[in-house]
């Protein structure tokens, strides 16, 4: 029996996920024939085709035929006739789009970065072309959004999956992917569903899966499922008509049972972290202790298209731990995925593994996907890669720990290993709600730090966040002046910063205990008992609206204080990676000057 590992859409075109990876890599171990799909980046190739917009066009114009019975409706056709007149602008989406995903493979038009710039703008106007066909939904190339948020209730889930209008999947998979998979070799499917825009294309699959091929076996695996496993009594409908059973936490081991369990004809009931159907009662299984770090596979890319992606040369994911070492930050959810059990990797196999995937892929080029590596892991594996002789790019996690720890020979270690870009969770520059977030650090170590990162050649990215539970207005202020003042007009170790505002998520140790954060009241509300983002009453600290006031007055300090965002805005962290490679952090800098290359294509 086969098992097909599915990755579905949707999610940015530049490298595989590890998950599948991972999975049959171990599953292979145990003796098992394993294919992997990424769904996601075979989309992509139909998206982006001249055959896929003009498709498209003709959706459009079939929904201009029909009466528009609403406002809304009414100024979506005035959209539709606008394109539809216009049909130099459709021949140039329809000419210009496989022109630019060239580009983002090609080695020497990659790097012209106006080449990139408008290649990267074109793909942005196809994406909204699909968006337009299947309004009100939006697509973009990382991201995908039904109206009303389907994937937060049972009902908009059942009417989301059946939509073929709104939901552009439903005819992807019909009319071109499914197709291309003899579905009657395997058993198993297993999709992975790791963020709730996959919930939509995802379970639109395991529909489609269960109607039409009765003899498989359908499991959901991922994040976003294991964090409903405790409302799952009253959905009983999505074991009946979406897949048979859901794994929760690390799949390994679980689907290493249940596979034997299937091939043997054997009751579920034995199978690990295992939620499923028995006797018509939805039923969760005994749950597994995960597994030791060495008692993993090394990932394998193996049956993957690593041309398909929209990369010169492949950038391959690696983690080197589970979980997370320091696992207090009271706003994350990351430990409950892996059941709060950190566990790491032997930093002399981490480089083995570095050396092995580099020479059989083909590439030198890395993401770290650990939630955050230790200092000491760092080091011991800097170690390790440079005394193996590792040729190796890549970009990490690290947690603000101190300049002890943290020192300038720690970096300068990373950078000969080839740690050129580092990811750090500032989300706070003032001490106070750095407590609160239990960061383990405080604004003076924070500073130290990039420094000795930047001095050491690193390129420092920092994710923040305004809107944590009580942080005043003065206190959002502290974070924004830290930015400015270390930015790149200022003292210049911080080189590029991501921002967000905070979102209260299920399973925090907020969400778990409000009181402790002065929030007066989660609002749970019946119609959206999927959602994973919840909104709340508080009274202490910037209201809503003031938070968004600072997110969007800080994204012009942004572009006041960081020239180079006119270049890093543009590219995915993994783009990046290469562009940093390429070009070194010092032109970077220097292109972000260059108004002829920085002009809006």
């Amino acid at each position: 029996m086969k098992t097909a590992l599915i990755f579905p859409p949707q999610w940015f075109p530049s490298q595989p996920y590890l998950a599948l990876p991972t999975l049959k890599a171990f599953l292979e171990t145990k003796g098992h024939e394993v294919d992997q799909f990424d769904f996601n980046i075979e989309s992509y190739e139909i998206f982006l085709s001249r055959e896929y917009l003009t498709h498209c066009v003709e959706l459009i114009r079939n929904r201009l035929a029909k009466p528009a019975r609403t406002s809304e409706e009414q100024e979506v056709q005035a959209v539709y006739r606008q394109i539809l007149s216009d049909r130099d602008y459709l021949e140039s989406i329809y000419s210009e789009v496989r022109e630019a995903v060239d580009v983002l493979r090609n080695e020497e038009l990659f790097f012209q970065f106006s080449l990139y710039k408008k290649a990267f703008t074109t793909l942005k106007i196809a994406m909204r072309l699909i968006s337009f066909a299947h309004h009100p939904s939006r697509i973009d190339l990382d991201s995908f959004f039904m109206q009303g948020t389907p994937e937060e209730n049972l009902e908009g889930i059942v009417s989301a999956t059946q939509d073929s209008v709104s939901n552009p999947f439903l005819g992807l998979y019909q009319d071109h992917l499914l197709a291309n998979v003899k579905w009657e070799e395997y058993g198993l499917a297993g999709i992975s569903i790791i963020h709730v825009g996959q919930v939509i294309p995802g379970l639109t699959l395991a529909r489609i899966l269960r109607k039409k091929y009765p003899h498989l076996h359908i499991v959901i695996g991922g994040s976003v499922f294991a964090r409903h496993q405790d409302i799952l009594e009253d959905k009983k409908i999505l074991f009946e008509e979406f897949f048979h059973g859901i794994i929760l936490s690390e799949g390994e081991e679980p689907l290493d049972k249940l596979i034997v369990s299937l091939k043997e004809n054997k009751p579920l009931n034995s199978v690990p972290n295992l939620i499923h159907l028995e006797n018509g009662q939805i039923t969760r299984n005994e749950k597994a202790t995960a597994l030791q770090y060495d008692l993993l596979a090394r990932p394998t890319f193996d049956g993957l298209d690593l041309d398909k992606y929209l990369m010169p040369y492949p950038v391959l994911p690696y983690m080197a731990s589970r979980g997370c070492y320091w696992g207090k930050c009271t706003f994350c959810t990351h430990s409950f995925i892996y059941d709060s059990y950190y566990r790491k990797e032997n930093e002399t196999r981490v480089a083995e593994d570095l050396d092995y995937l580099g020479k059989r892929y083909n590439t030198k080029y890395f993401t770290f996907s650990d939630e955050a590596i230790s200092p000491n892991a760092f080091r011991r594996m800097s170690a390790a890669i440079l005394s193996q002789g590792v040729e190796m790019r890549a970009l990490g996690m690290l947690k603000f720990e101190s300049g002890n720890v943290e020192t300038p020979e720690l970096f300068e270690e990373m950078h000969r290993a080839g740690f050129i870009m580092l990811f750090f969770g500032l989300e706070s520059a003032n001490d106070r709600i750095l407590s609160l977030i239990d960061k383990g650090c405080d604004q003076a170590t924070e500073k130290l730090v990039l420094k000795n990162s930047s001095d050491a050649g690193i390129w420092n990215h920092l994710y923040l966040f305004f809107g944590f539970p009580t942080e005043e207005r003065s206190e959002a202020e502290d974070t924004i002046r830290f930015t400015v003042e270390n930015g790149e007009t200022g003292t210049g170790i911080i080189h590029s910063v991501g921002q967000s505002t905070f979102a209260l998520e299920k399973d925090s140790a907020i969400y778990h205990n409000p009181s402790k954060f002065k929030v007066d009241r989660i609002i749970h509300d019946p119609e959206r008992d999927m959602a994973i983002v919840f909104d709340f009453d508080i009274k202490a600290g910037m209201s809503r609206e003031e938070v968004m006031d600072v997110y969007e007055s800080f994204n012009h300090t942004i572009e006041e204080n960081f020239p180079s965002r006119n270049i890093w805005n543009f590219l995915s962290r993994e783009h990046f990676l290469l562009y940093l490679d390429h070009f070194g952090k010092e032109e970077i800098l220097n292109m972000a000057g260059d108004e002829e290359l920085t002009a809006h294509p």
